[in-house]
C-alpha cells in the first residue's frame, strides 16, 4: 500500500505534466504514479533537463516534509466548529489551517516557477496565496471535465493563486514604476513653466535661448512618453494585465515615441554642451549656424529611428510590443546616446579646465571651478554615465544595489527639473522679465515694497 507521502509526490508528477519543455513525453504521466525508485524510474528520465527533474524531487521531498508536519500540528485546528480551514498539501507547497474569512501568503514555491526554465532569486519570489471562507472551506473553482467537450459538465478543485508566481521581482518593479512616474510627472511640470516663461517673454530671439527651448522641449516631450510608457505598458505588465503578448500597433508606436524622445533629449544635450563649450572656450570663433543645431537635434534622431523601425518590423524581431532587446541590431538605438556622452564628457572636461584657468587668479578658485562643474553636469548630462553598467537589484538582492537602482531612476527622470531651474528659475535675465510682470500686476504692492526698502536704506545710512 503506497503511503500518503507517494501519493503527494505522484501529485507533484501530475500538476508539472502540462509545463512546456520539461518534458520528452509526457503522455505516459499518471496522476498516481508512484516513483519507486529516484534514480532509476523510467518516469524521470523522460525529464528533458536536470533543472525540471531536480524541481520534481525537491517537491516530493517539500510533500514528506508536509506530511510530517500536518502530524505534529495540534489536531484542534482542525476541528474548530468549522471555523479553520484543513491544512493542506495542494500539489505544490504546504499550507497551514486557516482562520475562516482569511487569506493565507506564502513565498512562491519552486515548483511555481517550473514555466520560467530558471529559479529566481530570494528576494525577486513574489508570494502565492490561498483563500480560507467563512464555512471553512478552501476557495475552490470549476474546471471542465473534458476542455474540448463542455457537454461532460464540470468538477470542483481547490484554487491557490500562483499568478503572480509568474513574474518574479513583479512587486518591486511597479515599486520602481511608481517612483519614475512621479519624478517624471514633476520633471515634466517644471519644464513646460521653463518653456512657456521662454516663450510668454519672447526670449527665443536669441541662439542661446533657442537651443534651451528645444532642449527642455525634448524633455517634455522624454517626460510626456515615459509617463505613457511606464502607465500604459510596464505598470500593465507587472500588474499581470500587459498586452505585450498581443504586440498591438498603438504600443508598439508608443515605444518608438518613447526611445524617439530620449534620442533626442541626448541630441539636444550634445548641443547645449557643444554651445557652452563654444561661448567659454572658442568665443572668437564662428558661430555655427542655427540650422546646425536643428538638424543635429532632431534629424538625427529620426535618422535612427527609421532603420530601427524598419528591423523591429521583420518578422523575427516584430513580438512583445518591441520592449525586447534585439542584441545586435539593438546597437542602432544605443550608439548615439553613448555618443552624446562621450563627447559632452571631453567637452564639460575643457570647459572646466578652461574656468580654473581663469580663476587661478582667485584665491578660492578652486571651489569656484567646483561650484561651475556641478552645475555643468546635468546639463552636458555626465550623469547619465551612471547607467554604463547595468544594475539588477535581483541579483545580488543587496541593499547597496536597490539603493544604486534607485539612485539611476532619480538622475532620469529629474533631469527636467533640474535642468529648468538652471535655465530658468535662475536666470538673471527671467528674474528681470518677472520683476517687470510683477510690477505690471500689482503696481501698488511692488512700489510700497520698494519704498520700504529704500527706508531701510536709509536708516542703515
Amino acid at each position: 500500500m503506497y503511503t500518503f507521502t507517494d501519493n503527494m509526490c505522484a501529485q507533484c508528477l501530475w500538476y508539472m505534466a502540462g509545463v512546456e519543455n520539461a518534458w520528452i513525453r509526457y503522455d505516459v504521466v499518471s496522476k498516481w504514479h508512484i516513483i519507486n525508485d529516484k534514480q532509476n524510474d523510467p518516469i524521470l528520465r523522460e525529464f528533458k533537463n536536470d533543472f525540471h527533474m531536480d524541481l520534481f524531487l525537491k517537491c516530493c521531498e517539500d510533500a514528506k516534509r508536509c506530511c510530517e508536519r500536518m502530524l505534529t500540528l495540534d489536531e484542534r485546528e482542525d476541528t474548530d466548529n468549522g471555523q479553520r480551514c484543513p491544512a493542506k498539501w495542494d500539489g505544490w507547497m504546504c499550507w497551514d489551517s486557516a482562520m475562516s474569512g482569511t487569506t493565507s501568503r506564502s513565498i512562491c514555491p519552486d515548483m511555481s516557477h517550473s514555466m520560467l526554465g530558471y529559479m529566481p532569486t530570494e528576494c525577486s519570489k513574489e508570494l502565492s496565496s490561498k483563500h480560507c471562507r467563512s464555512n471553512g472551506t478552501w476557495t475552490s473553482i470549476w474546471n471542465p471535465i473534458d476542455p474540448n467537450n463542455s457537454l461532460r459538465g464540470l468538477y470542483e478543485q481547490e484554487f491557490t493563486d500562483y499568478i503572480t508566481c509568474s513574474t518574479p521581482g513583479a512587486t518591486e518593479r511597479l515599486r520602481e514604476t511608481h517612483t519614475a512616474i512621479a519624478i517624471f510627472f514633476i520633471s515634466l511640470i517644471f519644464s513646460i513653466i521653463g518653456a512657456t516663461v521662454f516663450i510668454v517673454y519672447k526670449l527665443y530671439t536669441k541662439l542661446r535661448v533657442q537651443i534651451h527651448l528645444n532642449f527642455l522641449l525634448s524633455l517634455i516631450l522624454t517626460c510626456l512618453f515615459s509617463i505613457l510608457f511606464y502607465f500604459l505598458v510596464r505598470e500593465k505588465h507587472y500588474k499581470l494585465q500587459s498586452m505585450i503578448d498581443e504586440n498591438p500597433y498603438w504600443c508598439k508606436a508608443l515605444v518608438v515615441l518613447h526611445k524617439g524622445a530620449r534620442l533626442a533629449n541626448f541630441c539636444w544635450m550634445l548641443n547645449e554642451g557643444y554651445y557652452l563649450h563654444h561661448l567659454i572656450v572658442a568665443a572668437f570663433r564662428e558661430e555655427s549656424r542655427t540650422l546646425y543645431y536643428y538638424l543635429f537635434g532632431w534629424g538625427a534622431p529620426v535618422l535612427i529611428m527609421v532603420p530601427y523601425v524598419i528591423v523591429h518590423s521583420m518578422g523575427e524581431y516584430d513580438n512583445s510590443c518591441w520592449t525586447k532587446s534585439m542584441l545586435y541590431p539593438e546597437l542602432l538605438y544605443n550608439v548615439l546616446p553613448l555618443i552624446c556622452i562621450v563627447l559632452n564628457a571631453i567637452l564639460l572636461a575643457n570647459v572646466v579646465r578652461v574656468l580654473m584657468t581663469k580663476l587661478r587668479a582667485s584665491p578660492d578658485h578652486f571651489k569656484a571651478g567646483l561650484r561651475a562643474s556641478i552645475v555643468l553636469l546635468p546639463i552636458f548630462g555626465i550623469q547619465y554615465t551612471f547607467y554604463v553598467v547595468p544594475i539588477d537589484p535581483f541579483e545580488s538582492c543587496g541593499t547597496g544595489v536597490y539603493v544604486a537602482r534607485y539612485v539611476q531612476i532619480v538622475i532620469e527622470a529629474l533631469q527636467g527639473a533640474i535642468v529648468t531651474t538652471i535655465f530658468c528659475f535662475l536666470n538673471a535675465e527671467v528674474h528681470l522679465h518677472m520683476k517687470r510682470t510683477f510690477r505690471k500686476w500689482f503696481p501698488k504692492t511692488i512700489s510700497m515694497n520698494t519704498d520700504e526698502q529704500e527706508l531701510e536704506k536709509t536708516a542703515l545710512k
